[in-house]
């Protein structure tokens, strides 16, 4: 009798120690449940939780929408576009989207960080309103597609803007792609693509800008290498090439500015398959201080331009640039040294 009462009681304690575990199991997985549910709902208040990805290519990108832009209103876009490339950068995403056929609003200038391409859809439209540097290029950034519109003649600055500060070389990213740049407000102010080195140390080498549309500039290009006060410490804008660049209705179309060589030098460019229009404002097609460049392409009607002056211009602080284009020479100023034209 009492053997058998042993034996009740051990297969008592032996169901009771199989439903604690079976309820610490249960306990557990609830638990992993509600962690699982806590961190999703967290993840929900992520501006980056309707990331749309490629279903090509598997890329992630952040739009300008998930930061409060519109893109059909008339409210300001700036703050949304800056937060969404800041967003990018920090997060290491790497691309921000304009999407649709849409017009977004500036009225503060954006910076776009190291690492960071900030994409157009192709028909997408920023408007720019006000007096300020639309787009600052960091190393590593880049801009592709889309259209850039000056509509107030307040405008006087650059669209683009490359600073020698950041000490591009062949190592880098850095490109400007498929855009186009127009000022429609009938002023025909500010600089559309702007590359300066301005501080001792600064230079600007290997960037590749192609397919961009240049319309209605006081300066559509400009190359700058700034002379510098410290001896032995050089500027350059070297070595960067624009190819497939259309210039249309600017007073400068192209102006490289520096000196033949150190300490403030811009040579070795290359702009291969331009096409310049000439309008009534058009004062010069192309200027050139500096040496080693290398420009082609064809330039229209000549006959517009109110100034009888040449079009092109070879200053004295120029040598060993090569010209391929098909206006006649009484239209070139050549006061350099062995600058070839074809």
């Amino acid at each position: 009798m009492i053997e058998s009462t042993y034996i009740t009681n051990g297969r008592r304690e032996k169901r009771m120690r199989k439903q604690t575990t079976l309820f610490a199991i249960v306990l557990c997985f609830v638990f992993i449940a509600l962690l699982v549910g806590w961190i999703g709902n967290k993840n929900d208040n992520s501006p980056v939780n309707s990331v749309m990805g490629s279903s090509e290519q598997g890329e992630t990108f952040v739009t300008v929408e998930q930061f409060g832009a519109d893109g059909e209103d008339s409210v300001d876009d700036s703050a949304a576009i800056q937060a969404a490339i800041d967003y990018s950068a920090d997060s290491m995403i790497g691309k921000v989207r304009l999407t649709g056929n849409k017009s977004y609003i500036l009225t503060e200038g954006i910076v776009v960080h190291e690492n960071v391409e900030l994409e157009f859809d192709q028909n997408a439209k920023v408007y720019i309103e006000g007096d300020f540097r639309a787009f600052e290029l960091k190393r590593n950034a880049s801009m592709t597609n889309g259209i850039i519109e000056v509509s107030t003649p307040k405008f006087n600055s650059e669209i683009i803007s490359l600073d020698g500060n950041q000490k591009n070389w062949s190592t880098e990213r850095t490109r400007v792609h498929n855009v186009t740049l127009v000022n429609s407000s009938g002023s025909h102010k500010g600089t559309a693509l702007s590359l300066i080195a301005s501080k001792p140390g600064d230079y600007i080498s290997f960037v590749t800008i192609s397919d961009v549309n240049i319309v209605g500039f006081n300066e559509g290009i400009r190359l700058e290498a700034k002379t510098s006060k410290v001896s032995n410490h050089y500027t350059w804008i070297n070595g960067n090439r624009f190819i497939n660049i259309t210039l249309d209705d600017c007073v400068r179309c192209i102006n490289l500015i520096g000196q033949v060589t150190i300490p403030n030098e811009t040579s070795g460019n290359q702009f291969s398959q331009l096409q310049i229009q000439i309008s009534e404002v058009t004062q010069k097609a192309i200027v050139i201080s500096g040496s080693a460049n290398q420009l082609n392409g064809v330039i229209w009607d000549a006959h517009l331009a109110k100034d009888e002056g040449p079009l092109i211009e070879l200053t004295a602080q120029s040598a060993d640039n090569q010209l391929d284009f098909n206006l006649p020479y009484e239209l070139i100023k050549n006061l350099g040294n062995k600058n070839l034209y074809k």
